[in-house]
């Protein structure tokens, strides 16, 4: 598939894998017996941790190497080094490929002498660790891209250097052999938290997001959400919005879902009268918000919940109110654009009928029915999700459109492995920059810092963590941000009275937003690519569109009620209703519509009654109510007798 892409003034033709960072993907181009090799290769590891996830872990250093080592070995394999290695695999791939093998044969060899010389190793154990730090940030630069590799970096020369730092960062610092023994040797290294959660439930929703995808889910759910909203007014856009929320259940990653749903969604609004550009923001905003959505939501997720100690289930139910404030948001920036802009319906012959289209996909609905059943009565997400995706294969012959044959099933297998390539190798490294914040103490002097910097003010640190989250989310995966962060910011907020749950989220929020923020923002450029419209425009209209994503944070750290925790009736419908007529609000001064156009004075009021809902104080509730209500009266009084707008012709 091609499209446009905008450079220097000049149109030139590109692919649509080329948006991603850095990618270097030459699978497709290496010779078929490489290509069947690899497949091997991705059907055993996949087959591995099914195994594993149903029967029984290995011991915990020998099932995250043996993770790891899957994912170096099809990393140097599938990623190259230079541009010249695209139809081959050059011998120092092959080399780093076995070097990748060895290090869990030796692992597996001398495990039961690793457990009992415990913090004594030997001159090899070193020379595997400091083997395995260069494979880890090698594959880390090729498969994630340079900057998470740079942060690595940086943090491992912060362990060694510590004496020579200014006092508030400084530390007693350390030795090479103790670096690369506390990554190689301890679980609080390269085979830390992140890569466990890999090992276990990232892997195994992966799985279930695969399969759910061969057999046909993200067809099925456009076409449900084309269903539901397609005769609306702005339909095409809302179904966009919709089928992301929907595809937030198979992948975690707003690219995937700008890729999978745009290409239907994007062409079906610039049909209908929107500008390119607003139909690629609409498309970005809504597909990032995919790794916010429960049940899924991505590997962060899990990461939070090993992190925290709070249920997997808990962080979903806390996820959910701001993750449908969030859907709410963009629906009405859809609504008042297409009201603004006077656009036309979908024919209605064109809309498929919605129980029809319910009973084909309710050989999907049921599995991710499991899936929240099982969450529910106890399991653990690994086992919930494996079973809920044998439920997904048997029902998946209820219907000629889902049913798996052996094509499916091998591409689900594959896919799974491939799929995991990358979120492994930065759960891998995201363990060097945990360890070196643990071996430091590096966590709490930063959030010290913090709290220095904003004088105990809650404001000023949700603030500043905000920017931090941002900043770093440009530049790394959503899952490596929220580990850094979480181990910096999050013990500042919570000492300022900002539940652990909602200290986190809070945390992952700004990380997801950072992929429609401008100047990086991926899944806006890949909308704007589909879109055939400028990127930074076009990311423009995706942070206007997301405008919810700025103030919903805030609200639920302000009303942990939002969140279900320390929930009262009073603090619940206080916090709605602010959060609410604060969402309306926020569209309409965004898009410059309510009721009819928004004059820039109304919107700067209409904005400062937002800004004084925020803050949950009774007085500050009633003023910024009083504010936004006398800026509506004042509006629908001056549209009062203008004919309403029709969107259909």
């Amino acid at each position: 598939m091609s499209i446009f892409k905008k450079r220097e003034d000049k149109i030139v033709d590109v692919d649509l894998h080329e948006l991603e960072v850095e990618s270097g993907n030459r699978l497709e181009h290496l010779p078929p017996w490489i290509q069947k090799m690899v497949a091997v290769v991705a059907i055993i590891w996949t087959a591995m941790q099914v195994y594993t996830g149903l029967f029984g872990l290995f011991p915990a250093m020998i099932q995250r190497m043996t993770t790891l080592s899957f994912g170096l070995f099809l990393c140097f394999v599938c990623f190259k080094m230079r541009k010249a290695d695209t139809n081959k695999v050059p011998i120092y791939d092959w080399i780093m490929a076995l070097a990748s093998v060895a290090l869990d044969v030796y692992i597996i060899a001398t495990f039961d002498t690793l457990t009992k010389r415990g913090g004594n190793p030997t001159q090899m154990d070193i020379i595997c660790g400091i083997v395995l730090i260069l494979l880890v940030l090698e594959a880390t630069r090729r498969a994630v891209g340079k900057p998470l590799a740079i942060v690595a970096i940086v943090f491992l020369i912060y362990a060694y250097v510590g004496p020579y730092l200014p006092g508030a960062i400084s530390h007693r610092g350390y030795s090479i052999n103790r670096i690369a023994s506390q990554m190689f040797l301890t679980a609080e290294g390269i085979f830390g938290t992140p890569m466990s959660v890999m090992t276990t439930f990232v892997y195994s929703f992966v799985v279930f997001g695969c399969f759910l995808e061969v057999t046909g889910g993200a067809t099925l759910f456009i076409n449900l959400a084309f269903a539901l909203t397609g005769k609306y007014a702005g339909g095409p856009a809302k179904t966009a919005v919709v089928a992301s929320g929907l595809l937030g259940t198979i992948s975690g990653s707003g690219l995937a879902n700008v890729v999978t749903t745009g290409t239907f969604t994007i062409p079906l609004m610039k049909s209908c009268g929107y500008d390119p550009t607003f139909a690629g923001g609409v498309e970005a905003s809504s597909s990032s918000a995919g790794q916010i959505m429960p049940p899924v939501m991505g590997a962060a997720a899990f990461i939070m919940a090993e992190t925290t100690g709070i249920p997997y289930l808990n962080i979903c139910i806390s996820a959910a109110i701001p993750a449908v404030l969030y859907y709410m948001c963009v629906m009405l920036s859809v609504d008042f654009e297409a009201r603004r802009c006077h656009l036309k319906t979908v024919d209605k012959d064109k809309v498929p009928p919605l129980l029809p289209t319910l009973k084909r996909c309710y050989p999907l609905i049921l599995p991710i029915a499991t899936l929240i059943a099982m969450l529910c009565v106890g399991f653990t997400p690994l086992k919930a999700s494996l079973y809920a995706t044998g439920v997904m294969i048997l029902t998946s012959f209820l219907s000629k459109e889902t049913r798996l044959n052996g094509k499916r099933t091998y591409e689900a297998l594959t896919k799974s492995a491939y799929n995991s390539v990358t979120v492994c190798v930065a759960c891998a490294v995201c363990g060097i920059v945990t360890g070196v914040i643990t071996l430091t103490g590096l966590g709490l002097k930063l959030s010290d810092l913090i709290l220095q910097a904003s004088h105990g003010s809650l404001f000023l640190t949700l603030f500043l963590t905000m920017i931090a989250s941002i900043i770093l989310g440009m530049g790394l995966p959503t899952t490596a941000k929220y580990i850094v962060l979480s181990a910096i910011a999050s013990p500042a907020l919570v000492k300022l009275g900002v539940p652990l749950v909602g200290a986190h989220l809070f945390i992952l929020y700004f990380g997801v937003i950072a992929e429609v923020t401008p100047p990086v923002a991926l899944t806006s450029y890949a909308a704007a690519a589909v879109a055939k419209a400028p990127g930074v425009r076009t990311a423009l209209q995706g942070l206007k569109i997301s405008i919810g994503a700025f103030f919903i944070p805030f609200m639920f750290c302000y009303y942990p009620s939002l969140l279900f925790v320390d929930t009262s009736l009073a603090g619940m419908a206080s916090g709605l209703l602010s959060a609410f007529i604060g969402m309306i609000c926020l569209c309409g001064c965004s898009i410059g519509y309510f009721f009819g156009p928004l004059k820039l004075w109304k919107r700067a009021f209409m904005f400062l009654g937002v800004a004084l809902l925020m803050h949950p104080a009774t007085i500050t509730d009633l003023i910024g109510l009083a504010v936004v209500a006398i800026t509506i009266l004042i509006q629908k009084k001056e549209f009062k007798n203008v004919p309403a707008t029709t969107t259909e012709e």
